[in-house]
């Protein structure tokens, strides 16, 4: 027995099939990433490829991912540990050391970053 979605379950799909074939960038521009909690980007996005050099080095005083965590006294090596960071403390951070009002922010613009240049 199948659900009726109304048409969404296709969207989904095209979605799904878009990320499968390398689309990442597509995939990007669809998704409302403003609307996501900050740990949602986090499992969802690319996280070395959206916060690269070339990103922060535009965006930000700081060379690196690694650099920007090391000024706060942080440590991540992965998605999976940057989202077990305190978040107000990050978000503090961000805030102080960036044009950025969060980490989110730092996110979605990123995210558009990638996209543009995929």
């Amino acid at each position: 027995m199948g659900f009726n979605f109304g048409g969404f379950g296709d969207k989904i799909q095209g979605l799904v099939d878009t990320f499968k074939e390398g689309g990442v960038g597509e995939l990007l521009q669809k998704l409302p990433l403003d609307q996501l909690p900050v740990d949602q980007l986090l499992e969802k996005l690319p996280l070395d490829q959206l916060l690269s050099g070339s990103f922060l080095q535009k965006f930000t005083p700081f060379e690196s991912l690694t650099e920007l965590l090391q000024s706060g006294g942080f440590s991540a090596g992965s998605a999976e540990e940057l989202k077990s960071l305190p978040q107000d403390q990050l978000n503090e951070r961000v805030t102080k050391t960036t044009s950025f009002s969060s980490l989110k922010d730092m996110l979605v613009k990123a995210a558009e970053f990638y996209s543009q240049r995929k």
